[in-house]
């Protein structure tokens, strides 16, 4: 199996640190999500290989104003979130309800089984079929099918049930419009009429949602320390990945 040919750098826009990550893409697509240990949003460029820095930049100063506003927003958002997370520092959202903490695999395997039954309820209610399900680590996106296959983002395991329902319902009708034409929502509507309302409460919670999984990742990064620390061979043991993903 061949590679993408992914390469990262570093620039900075308006003062503010941006990740750019060039990968074999049609288009530029910029990604901003919080940060846990920065009051300052994590910035994300995804672009072609080719993509000069001016380019770049000429792309990051069209879009400036939504920058900026997204970027305001997150900031007043992190102090709401801080306080949540303090006040349930021994606790993790599981299907939009607070118990106690568990580690990431586990919820990882209890999503990934909610998502297999509510799919196969909604795959024969709409007539589709999907040949795989896949739960992944994925910011950008809770949700995506390419051509019958279905990948969902870890985040989901976060957000109450009836939200998650919409988000399956929506990748199932894209096995049947791959785009979101009116019929694609006309399908969406008849098995999720309140599909509005849902997506919107789902997007509000996004930043807790991602520093939920920032904590949950943090925790089994310094799990995975402890070893190092009774066993020098152990130095160079995986903790985790550190790479900035999407939001």
């Amino acid at each position: 199996m061949k590679l993408a040919n992914v390469s990262h750098k570093s620039l900075v826009f308006d003062g503010r640190a941006v990740v750019v990550c060039q990968k074999p893409s049609k288009y530029m697509r910029i990604n901003i999500r919080p940060s846990l240990e920065s009051s300052q949003p994590i910035i994300k460029l995804t672009c072609p290989p080719r993509a000069t820095n001016e380019a770049i930049l000429a792309f990051m100063q069209a879009h400036k104003e939504w920058i900026d506003n997204v970027c305001a927003r997150m900031v007043q958002a992190r102090g709401e979130i801080a306080e949540i997370l303090q006040e349930h520092c021994d606790e993790v959202l599981l299907f939009g309800k607070w118990v106690p903490t568990m580690p990431l695999i586990e919820l990882r395997a209890i999503l990934h089984t909610y998502l297999v039954q509510r799919a196969d309820v909604f795959a024969n209610a709409m007539g589709v079929r999907f040949s795989k399900l896949a739960v992944r680590k994925s910011m950008s996106r809770l949700g995506s099918c390419t051509q019958d296959r279905l990948s969902f983002s870890i985040l989901l395991v976060f957000a109450p049930q009836e939200e998650i329902d919409y988000v399956v319902i929506h990748e199932l009708a894209h096995i049947v419009h791959n785009n979101h034409s009116a019929q694609f929502w006309g399908l969406v509507g008849v098995h999720c009429p309140r599909w509005r309302s849902l997506r919107k409460s789902i997007k509000s919670r996004w930043g807790l949602f991602s520093a939920l999984l920032d904590r949950l990742e943090q925790e089994r990064s310094q799990q995975a320390k402890l070893p190092t620390q009774a066993s020098p061979q152990s130095h160079n043991a995986d903790i985790g990945s550190q790479l900035l993903f999407e939001f």
